[in-house]
């Protein structure tokens, strides 16, 4: 079952990216560059620590995310939105000084709960854009990888703090997106 789910999570991550990605293109997407360059950070720090500690199927979300964040980072650099504000880069600096921590010290439980706090923060500038644009972005992305992000909640193999915490947050971080997107839709 944890296959299942841990593939099913993969599936939806890849599903959720294909379309964010086309709409970069056609302009309709602005990544704030800041946030994701904060998120491909996060993310590869997130997916080493998933395998490293016995993360299993649920690691598959993971990585993926890693490649994809990747990916939208280097395009909005031509097609993003948003400067460097300071807000922006406060989260930068701080996600820069997790993965010198990170490096040095390889623990992997103090390193994940750091970069859920800075991945929270990272996730600032982006709900900055979409409460003030909230056309800016899709649906689709944020809904399928927060239910990823879910699906990797009963992926892992063990019922453990460090295993769940990062999809949890997955969860959390995109419903919130979401919610800020569809609650200004309505107001205007």
């Amino acid at each position: 079952m944890q296959a299942i789910l841990g593939f099913a999570a993969l599936i939806l991550n890849l599903v959720g990216y294909i379309p964010y990605i086309r709409d970069i293109f056609r302009k309709i997407v602005k990544p704030h560059p800041y946030t994701w360059a904060i998120w491909t950070i996060l993310t590869i720090i997130a997916a080493f620590n998933q395998v490293k500690n016995g993360g299993g199927y649920s690691s598959l979300f993971f990585i993926s995310t890693a490649v994809l964040v990747g990916i939208v980072f280097i395009l909005s650099f031509r097609f993003g939105m948003g400067g460097a504000s300071k807000i922006d880069r406060l989260c930068l600096v701080l996600a820069a000084i997790l993965l010198i921590y990170w490096l040095t010290s390889k623990d992997t439980h103090l390193s994940t709960v750091i970069a859920v706090i800075i991945d929270g923060i990272g996730a600032v500038p982006t709900l900055i854009k979409v409460y003030h644009h909230p056309k800016s972005e899709t649906y689709i992305q944020w809904i399928l990888a927060g239910i990823g992000g879910l699906l990797t909640v009963f992926a892992v193999p063990r019922l453990e703090w460090i295993l769940l915490i990062y999809p949890l947050y997955v969860f959390i971080m995109n419903a919130a997106i979401v919610t800020v997107k569809y609650l200004q839709e309505r107001k205007r």
